[in-house]
């Protein structure tokens, strides 16, 4: 009887000792050792993990900085410092700096637009939208529900007079707004000396008025304002690219609409 209950358990007990044996000699031949670049860049990355390199967290993005597959001047969330102390470990040089903030292409406040129905569903952005664009009178305009402003762990965006607007000073580009807001009203853009347009409205004309008091009407007033050719009209909807912005202001001035503004001045109308 006894010899029984031994067998059975003798057995099992040499099997879960060769496993670990097996396990253990794997772990050996297999393991990889650590790279000390890689190590040395994650300790200085800030550790977030909020993808906003383009990388999955701190450690995909220092594997690849250690892998040479990418620029030390990716970290928005640590500014220059840590893009400095990066670029050393590399051996590189970090070149220009430009701290970016996201940016709310919309001015739509409830001063300059108006209500097209009585909304009585989910009190978000995504479910407004879901209702024929949602209840003002601008389809392309921000609702107002602060999905994106739930979402931001930094206390950078806020819900004004029936818009997000975007603290940039708190802002650390985390991009969490953007994937949260169902308009995509929102992009990432260099946080201060350059001009940026607050509409989103594909609309023309008189057509913009009706829907928004400071819409962008396509006039083109601000295309050959421009001495750098850095704005365009695309689908009926001035566009400037940040790169080539000098932040002269004179699209500011000719704009009837006032739906240009200098972007970290916090100016909007209304």
């Amino acid at each position: 009887m006894i010899e029984s209950i031994v067998a059975p358990i003798l057995i099992v007990s040499g099997l879960g000792l060769f496993a670990g044996i097996g396990l253990s000699i794997a772990t050996i031949i297999f393991d990889k050792p650590a790279d000390k670049k890689e190590e040395a860049l994650k300790e200085v990355l800030p550790g977030i993990n909020c993808g906003a390199c383009g990388f999955t967290g701190c450690e995909g993005y220092a594997q690849a900085m250690a892998a040479n597959e990418a620029e030390a001047n990716l970290c928005t969330p640590g500014g220059i410092d840590v893009q400095t102390q990066l670029a050393e470990l590399l051996g590189t040089a970090i070149g220009d700096y430009r701290r970016t903030a996201a940016f709310v292409h919309c001015n739509g406040t409830c001063n300059h637009t108006k209500e097209k129905m009585d909304y009585a569903g989910a009190e978000t952005c995504y479910g407004a939208a879901q209702i024929f664009g949602g209840p003002g009178s601008c389809q392309f305009g921000c609702m107002g529900y602060g999905d994106c402003e739930a979402v931001c762990a930094y206390d950078a965006i806020h819900i004004k007079n029936g818009v997000a607007v975007v603290d940039e000073e708190r802002c650390i580009g985390c991009l969490e707004c953007i994937t949260a807001c169902p308009k995509q009203l929102i992009r990432m853009l260099p946080a201060a000396e350059i001009s940026a347009v607050v509409c989103s409205n594909h609309e023309r004309g008189g057509g913009v008025k009706k829907l928004c008091e400071v819409g962008c009407i396509a006039c083109s007033k601000c295309v050959r304002s421009c001495p750098v050719q850095a704005i365009t009209m695309e689908d009926s909807l001035a566009v400037i690219d940040p790169e080539l912005c000098t932040n002269c202001g004179s699209c500011i001035e000719v704009c009837p609409q006032n739906c240009i503004v200098e972007v970290g001045s916090s100016v909007k109308v209304g």
